[in-house]
């Protein structure tokens, strides 16, 4: 849908220093172009990846959907904080970190050469990946007004920050679609609208005012649906009505980021030599 054949120059703000860009195929290259031009693309995962893998992933998120709606069925009105609106899966606490597998499914997708590659070709740099987990919105039908991420704001986490949103849920407007406001990351048409850092959560009544509402995205979409967003550009999601919202997220920072360190483990099981290097470096 947005991925674009568009190339322009790189937006990134740290020195590539000795960075080699990665060789890409198509499909990688319209993500980058979309990411550059529009600050988002949106492709489908089979289109990455193959069936063989959204299997396994889908059958690992499988239990984590079932039990996290049986533990919300009787939730309120209306939330009062973020961590009412999405349950996560295996980021619970800062102190204590899931450890990944190297050889499991979600470091063979999140971590792996054809992400990683995507995310250091934007960046023009070798990028970490910072976070990465499964989330499950909890609709409420109740709901009147927008709370904490459902709001209109940039991610402080870097200033370029690439996040992909990937659906494992058909997610319409009453399951609290990812939104965005095309060309506000950053260097872009809206880059300098409340600007990146120093306005994480703009007065939400003068953004809207100032954006042309041609611009505003709704990222509705079938399970499959892979989101590539630069999230310090202008985004919102999470205003869940009817049905819930599954989706694994993960996030890609330059190595200078403000927002530092992995929020995970990483097992190499003994590995590491024949790990990527550039895949090392993301998840060392």
């Amino acid at each position: 849908m947005l991925v674009s054949g568009t190339a322009v120059a790189t937006t990134s703000d740290t020195a590539a220093g000795d960075f080699e860009a990665p060789a890409l195929d198509a499909a990688q290259q319209g993500i980058v172009d979309s990411l550059r031009e529009d600050g988002i693309a949106v492709v489908r995962f089979e289109d990455l990846f193959g069936r063989p893998l959204w299997q396994e992933l889908a059958a690992d998120i499988e239990p984590f959907v079932h039990e996290t709606a049986e533990r919300f069925r009787d939730a309120g009105a209306a939330p009062e904080s973020k961590s009412e609106i999405i349950a996560r899966r295996f980021y619970v606490k800062k102190k204590e970190k899931h450890v990944f597998p190297i050889d499991g499914p979600w470091l063979r997708f999140a971590g792996s050469e054809r992400m990683v590659d995507i995310a250091n070709a934007y960046r023009g740099l070798q990028t970490k990946l910072f976070y990465l987990d499964n989330w499950f919105t909890v609709p409420y039908a109740d709901a009147d007004a927008r709370i904490a991420s459902q709001r209109w704001h940039r991610d402080p986490d870097d200033s370029h920050v690439v996040k992909v949103f990937t659906y494992f849920s058909d997610v319409d407007e009453d399951s609290g679609p990812f939104e965005y406001v095309r060309s506000s990351a950053p260097g872009l048409k809206y880059g300098d609208l409340f600007p990146w850092p120093e306005n994480e959560y703009p007065p939400q009544d003068e953004l809207v005012a100032a954006i042309d509402p041609d611009d505003v995205l709704t990222l509705t979409g079938p399970k499959g649906t892979m989101v590539f967003a630069v999230t310090s550009g202008f985004h919102r999601g999470g205003f869940a009505r009817l049905r819930p919202r599954v989706l694994s997220i993960c996030t890609y920072v330059a190595p200078d980021a403000p927002k530092q360190g992995h929020r995970f483990g990483v097992d190499f099981e003994g590995r590491e030599s024949g790990v990527a290097p550039q895949v090392r470096f993301a998840l060392a």
